[in-house]
């Protein structure tokens, strides 16, 4: 009996050892699961309060809500943070004689605070990016049509601007390309090479980046691809591998694939965004890549104002899988969660956030009740 008792025993405190290691299991799965994403708004600006603002999307209350607000800078469009997440760097796309500016922010506790703003030596700065080693913000100048490289110091602020890029040429569409437009500007993750997308001059130039030097930029482009005429490059990016960009041309609503090895760069084919039949006008915007790799997603402003998904497939190539509505007017931006569940479509023309559902194993994205109104997203970037 007392073996019995013994073994009875000893059974039941198994039991609850496994109950609760079991329990402790949930427990820690539900908590490195994300509840919620917060992202960084860059939006346009008409008021004092509206400016750079840092947001939080809460899938399970249904709900996207403000969690700060910076009103330093007038319509800071495009904006970004490093990689530990406690400073912010974002444009002032503004023009005229002074010309746009950039600042630099802290962001501890939740709170955006600035550190200070440069000038950015050129006009309507419509994008930023920072180097492979932080030191560096590359920014492109729509409206001058050139870009250029502010180094960041020790604590974060910006210094005088070190180097600045002149694009010349045009090309085929006399209201839109009679003059350089950079875009965007990205690094190759296998090279570091820095990559500058000319919406002017239907480019894609290419150049070294050392960042160990004052000048890092060599001002003499290793190569530049020319795409077809009247195409419009915007928006870029690569895959993890480095070896397949894609690339928005924001005047004929397309997406190319080009295959970036051996440091050349070779077009593999190109993705209308509108159905055959569609009539009006249009304006390719964002591209972005999901958090696996396997599918890709494009706006279409104009009078389209919808989202194009892509599938990935032998050799980088793309198969057409949904196009749907944004939910508003001129999706300027959108980006996915990074757990690959939702995306938010950022309508700049109806002063709207929509959040779609996304299937992971289709790509496939669908409209949800979850919205907030809040004036001209512009773009929207996901903090870890």
């Amino acid at each position: 009996m007392k073996v019995k008792n013994l073994f009875n025993s000893s059974l039941l405190m198994l039991c609850i050892a496994c109950g609760t290691a079991n329990t402790e299991k949930a427990e820690m799965k539900v908590k490195e699961s994300p509840v919620t994403h917060k992202f960084l708004l860059g939006t346009y600006t008409n008021s004092p309060e509206q400016g750079i603002h840092l947001m939080e999307f809460d899938p399970a209350a249904g709900e996207i809500k403000t969690l700060s607000s910076a009103s330093d800078p007038d319509n800071p469009s495009f904006v970004i943070a490093n990689k530990a997440q406690d400073r912010v760097y974002a444009v002032e796309e503004t023009g005229g004689d002074e010309g746009g500016k950039v600042s630099a922010f802290s962001l501890i506790d939740g709170k955006l605070k600035i550190l200070n703003t440069v000038k950015a030596e050129g006009k309507s700065p419509c994008y930023i990016t920072l180097d492979p080693s932080e030191g560096f913000v590359v920014a492109a100048h729509y409206s001058s049509g050139d870009f250029s490289i502010i180094p960041i110091s020790e604590d974060g602020q910006l210094e005088t601007v070190a180097q600045v890029i002149v694009h010349k040429g045009s090309s085929l569409i006399p209201n839109r390309q009679k003059q350089p437009h950079v875009h965007s500007a990205i690094f190759n993750p296998k090279d570091g090479n820095l990559f500058i997308a000319d919406l002017g001059t239907d480019e894609v130039v290419v150049y070294d980046f050392d960042s160990k030097k004052e000048e890092p930029l060599n001002p003499e482009p290793i190569f530049s691809l020319k795409v077809a005429p009247g195409a419009g490059p915007r928006h870029m990016v690569f895959n993890n591998a480095g070896d397949r960009l894609y690339l928005i041309h924001e005047i004929s609503a397309e997406v190319g694939v080009y295959a970036y090895n051996d440091g050349e760069l070779k077009h593999i084919a190109t993705h209308k965004l509108t159905e055959d039949n569609f009539e009006g006008n249009v304006g390719a915007a964002e591209v972005r890549l999901s958090p696996d790799g396997k599918f890709l997603y494009a706006s279409n402003r104009g009078d389209a104002n919808e989202i194009i998904v892509f599938k990935i497939i032998d050799k980088g190539d793309l198969v057409h899988v949904q196009t749907i509505s944004s939910g508003g007017k001129s999706p300027r931006n959108f980006n996915i969660t990074l757990d690959g569940k939702y995306l938010l479509a950022a309508n700049q023309g109806s002063n709207s956030i929509i959040v779609f559902e996304r299937d992971l194993t289709t790509g496939e994205i669908k409209p949800t009740d979850i919205q907030t109104e809040i004036h001209k997203p512009v773009y929207i970037n996901f903090l870890p």
